[in-house]
């Protein structure tokens, strides 16, 4: 295997290190196929970072269900409410949408998007489910939702 050397100050490995963590959050619980090779490429800039910066205090050795170097738990912290707001992005913007396109579909039998534009009753019908989910979300976070299986 042909391997490229690419420099890092310590501030841009670390740097680096808080963005690929940062970037976990997208596939920790999606089935990514090349998860594998993600961890390897974080565990590396961790074990550099480690091992040529120490004086930064940003890198640890790894616990159980960790890669062997991760990001001290103080870096963690910096990245925390960037994840919060990620998370709480997901569900205000995509969440009451895609359950009001569940609803919909339900209600109504599957369509094409532009076939509910055109149609003024099937827009507002539409609108006014996002609605409903919109101001549920607003109102109480995720308290209300319930998961089924089918």
């Amino acid at each position: 295997m042909k391997e490229i050397s690419i420099t890092f100050t310590p501030e841009e490995i670390k740097e680096l290190a808080k963005q690929l963590y940062m970037a976990s959050y997208f596939t920790i619980c999606f089935p990514y196929d090349n998860q594998k090779m993600a961890d390897d490429i974080y565990n590396r800039i961790c074990a550099t970072g480690y091992l040529e910066a120490p004086e930064l205090n940003a890198f640890r050795e790894g616990g159980f269900t960790e890669t062997a170097f991760t990001i001290s738990a103080e870096l963690d912290d910096e990245c925390e409410p960037i994840v919060e707001q990620f998370q709480a992005a997901a569900v205000e913007e995509h969440l009451p949408y895609a359950l009001a396109d569940r609803d919909f579909e339900e209600q109504y039998g599957k369509m094409e998007p532009i076939e509910v534009v055109k149609n003024p009753k099937l827009l507002s019908a539409i609108k006014a489910i996002q609605e409903k989910y919109k101001k549920d979300f607003e109102l109480y976070g995720v308290t209300h939702l319930r998961l089924e299986e089918k």
